[in-house]
């Protein structure tokens, strides 16, 4: 195993750093505050080969200890995919001294930590320079009309923004009209958009600070031509500004198609509904962490604008992993 402590300003900074120098595969072993900035410690169990050299073969990993074991059971149980249940285990017992790995609370609350250092949060769109958009995409069904909703909700109302809402969704029976209905009740524009043409153009014409948030219809598997009528609509639209959407109480299987088959699109962030629901919330961890982009909106519930929230890579954490009933989870010293 190959272990290398990087430092950065912030947090991000710095896992930036580990992946640049250890790879995507890189487990976090350590993190800590530092004079001007963030210090963590990492490994990675395939340390590259410089000068074009073949790979030297991965040595057999030993057999985890009974404590470590048994964190990775209870991380697969929460739905964790066994790579990153068997990584979080590893790093608890390369960092955790023999008491404190026996402890079931202290276990769990260093695999919290650990969760939330793979996950990032992503800055909410912003439009000081220009029109900016949001266009939410992802499979039929997961809430990409509800969940613009709520952000239209929370940006036009709370934050006093100018908000436009858009649909390209005129497949679907009653798509559009469902966005626009959201508009009317909201008292924001609504504008409709067939091409690319009808997106390039709402730039030009709306004012700077404009937020367009853009619902779009739900690309089922197999519906190539839909993706592609998308990709050209968004081909002007820049990968910050795109949200894929899952939901949280698919299986982990699901999840990974679903990110793997909306590549096309670029997406830069992700998004996620129905935390609610999940029974296995390891499952959507285990799909942001594989598809490295950060999270941006959390949505929890029905109610528009309520059950919405910025994604917080700690809380986040804290639902994956949750402690036994009865107790207070700890952090781990």
């Amino acid at each position: 195993m190959l272990v290398k402590t990087v430092r950065g300003r912030t947090t991000s900074e710095a896992l930036a750093r580990v992946r640049e120098v250890l790879g995507a595969g890189a487990v976090v072993l350590e993190t800590r505050r530092v004079t001007g900035g963030v210090e963590i410690v990492a490994a990675t169990e395939r340390p590259g080969t410089g000068g074009g050299a073949s790979p030297a073969p991965a040595p057999a990993a030993r057999p985890l200890g009974e404590h470590a074991a048994r964190l990775r059971e209870d991380l697969v149980a929460f739905g964790f995919g066994p790579v990153l249940a068997e990584r979080i285990a590893r790093a608890a017992e390369a960092n955790l001294d023999e008491e404190r790995l026996a402890d079931p609370l202290a276990r769990l609350a260093y695999a919290r930590r650990a969760v939330g250092l793979w996950l990032a949060a992503a800055e909410p769109p912003t439009s000081a320079d220009g029109v900016r958009v949001l266009a939410v995409v992802g499979a039929p069904g997961v809430g990409k009309t509800t969940t613009l909703a709520k952000v239209a909700a929370r940006e036009a109302i709370a934050a006093g923004r100018r908000v436009v809402l858009a649909s390209c969704d005129d497949q679907r029976l009653g798509g559009a009209e469902q966005v626009e209905g959201f508009a009317r009740v909201l008292g924001v524009p609504f504008r409709l958009v067939r091409d690319r043409r009808d997106l390039d153009r709402a730039r030009v014409e709306l004012s700077p600070g404009t937020l367009l948030l853009l619902d779009t219809p739900g690309i089922a598997r197999n519906d190539g031509e839909g993706m592609d009528r998308l990709a050209g609509i968004l081909a002007g639209v820049s990968a910050e500004e795109i949200e894929l959407l899952l939901a949280a109480d698919r299986d982990g299987a699901s999840l990974a198609d679903t990110v793997r088959r909306f590549r096309r699109l670029r997406p830069g962030r992700l998004g996620a509904t129905r935390l609610d629901e999940a029974v296995r919330p390891g499952a959507l961890v285990t799909a942001a962490a594989r598809a490295r982009l950060p999270l941006l909106h959390l949505g929890n519930g029905p109610r528009v604008p309520d059950d919405l929230e910025l994604a917080d890579p700690a809380r986040l954490a804290a639902w994956a992993v949750p402690s036994p009933r009865g107790t207070r989870g700890e952090e781990a010293r």
